[in-house]
């Protein structure tokens, strides 16, 4: 820092001086900055250093802690943002992933969902068709049995026609139990 003092200092004691030389015979007849005495432009340098000693103890000084200190606060808040930045980056990927995540839990619980109904309408079909099988079976029993009773009626009818005799209800019973087991022998050969 003194060295830039001293190299201003020479620069004014050479404009300083070279100003009344350039002149020359001319009074001066009009003010300019440069028409002074030596005795002027060295207490105006000397003004000027004090000024700058001042300046760089008193004003400096803070001024340059001051930006120093203004400069740490703008880096603070810029690596609090970009941190700030960073997690709300993760942030959002993770609530990505776990978006993406509720999505496949769901498509699979549907999924899922969709095969237990499928499943449980199989079983009902299932159900339903068993329940049809059994009542075409007894309906088809219940039919034969009063097929059954129907022919059996027409043999007591034909029978007491034929033979004009009444048959009794155990001379039918035994004529169509005879019946029916000739006719299942019949079946089964």
């Amino acid at each position: 820092m003194w060295t830039k003092i001293s190299v201003a200092v020479l620069i004014i004691f050479f404009v300083c001086g070279s100003a009344p030389a350039s002149e020359g015979g001319q009074a001066a007849t009009e003010p300019s900055i440069f028409s002074g005495t030596f005795a002027d432009a060295l207490w105006t340098v000397a003004a000027f250093v004090l000024l700058l000693v001042v300046l760089g103890k008193f004003a400096w000084k803070p001024i340059i802690s001051g930006l120093d200190a203004r400069e740490k606060y703008i880096q603070e808040q810029i690596k609090t943002a970009e941190d700030a930045r960073k997690k709300a980056e993760k942030l959002l990927e993770e609530n990505k992933h776990k978006a993406l995540q509720v999505v496949m839990d769901a498509a699979t619980q549907a999924q899922k969902e969709t095969q237990e109904l499928t499943e449980k309408t199989r079983q009902d079909v299932l159900e339903i068709r068993r329940r049809a099988h059994e009542d075409i079976r007894h309906a088809r029993a219940a039919a034969s049995e009063q097929l059954w009773q129907q022919a059996g009626d027409i043999v007591q009818a034909l029978g007491s026609e034929v033979l004009k005799r009444a048959i009794t209800t155990e001379d039918n019973r035994r004529l169509i139990d005879e019946a029916v087991l000739r006719l299942k022998q019949k079946k089964d050969e």
